[in-house]
């Protein structure tokens, strides 16, 4: 039924949805301009379903839109503000599993936190902290969450223009059906030219409505997986999205929720020199304290990500053609 009913509120949101943004990143400095995404009819390529308890720290969040998110803590999911038009009323039910529809878990959040600093493209170019933290009723005990990287050496490991990333969420398939984890294997094109943001996918792999706040996954060369991005936006399904980078929004995640997720040694959120930036940061050796999964226990690879209900495409109808 709720599959069902997400089927449903996604075609009347596709009807009544904003005409996509022009891409802030495209008249921003790169450090490598990316090739210009061939963008199609469909509005989803080159994904597949998870295999089966794939990717379980991807979680589907319903409430006042429907987004997906990722399980940093044991009680805490990071996801996009976009994904929550207003701070306060009705209430938020996170899903995890391989579909909404017969979760393997299922918890209520007992309260949200969306940056105070987000705001729309149009006025503020790519300073958008399109960030959120929701926290849920109850921990999760059996899964292991995926942080974001907090190093330089990762940083540099796994995050380069050209490094190969995951995006996984509950977002529309080429028949605009949600509700179902859904991964692809794609890369990281380019950045905004503060580092805050990366766009990446691209040709026919990308993310959709559904996936906002879903997370772009990297693995270091130890074999870790790591939270690179966050689901923020994009044009047309298929050609490519962007992304906002957790690192230098943690101290805001800390001071907000009280979930520190800054690795040892580092009391700023500055400690990693992004692409764009003069300073070369504090250069912390430390990776953040968590649990990431083994490259032995990682999910298939395949993906697509995105979201946004009818609510919010009234409320923000500025905001991205993916939210």
């Amino acid at each position: 039924m709720l599959a069902q009913a997400l089927v449903s509120v996604t075609l009347l949101q596709l009807t009544l949805g904003p005409d996509p943004l022009p891409d802030p990143l495209a008249a921003a400095p790169e450090l490598d301009a990316p090739a210009e995404p061939e963008t199609g009819g469909a509005p989803i390529y080159g994904g597949e379903l998870v295999a089966p308890g794939g990717w379980p720290a991807t979680v589907a969040i319903l409430g006042q839109s429907f987004c997906s998110g990722t399980l940093v803590t044991p009680e805490l999911v990071l996801t996009a503000a976009h994904c929550f038009p207003s701070e306060s009323g009705g209430s938020v039910t996170v899903y995890f599993g391989d579909s909404t529809g017969n979760p393997s878990h299922e918890r209520t959040a007992t309260e949200w936190g969306v940056h105070p600093d987000f705001c729309l493209p149009k006025d503020c170019g790519d300073e958008i902290h399109d960030f959120a933290w929701v926290r849920l009723s109850e921990p999760i005990e059996d899964i292991d969450p995926i942080v974001p990287i907090t190093n330089q050496s990762e940083f540099d490991d796994a995050m380069a223009t050209g490094s190969e990333v995951v995006f996984v969420g509950y977002g529309e398939d080429e028949l605009a059906v949600t509700g179902f984890k859904r991964e692809v294997t794609s890369t990281i094109t380019g950045y905004s030219a503060n580092g805050r943001e990366f766009r990446a996918g691209g040709e026919g792999k990308d993310s959709c409505q559904g996936d906002s706040g879903g997370p772009a996954f990297v693995q270091t060369s130890e074999g870790q997986w790591r939270l690179a991005g966050v689901l923020s936006r994009g044009g047309e399904c298929g050609g490519g999205g962007i992304y906002g980078v957790p690192l230098p929004e943690l101290c805001w995640l800390r001071d907000s929720s009280g979930v520190d997720l800054l690795p040892e040694g580092c009391s700023s959120c500055d400690c990693v020199a992004l692409p764009g930036e003069v300073d070369e940061g504090c250069g912390c050796s430390t990776a953040a304290t968590g649990a990431g999964l083994s490259a032995e226990h990682s999910p298939s690879r395949g993906a697509l990500p995105f979201a946004g209900l009818v609510l919010l495409a009234l409320l923000a109808p500025v905001m991205l053609r993916r939210g």
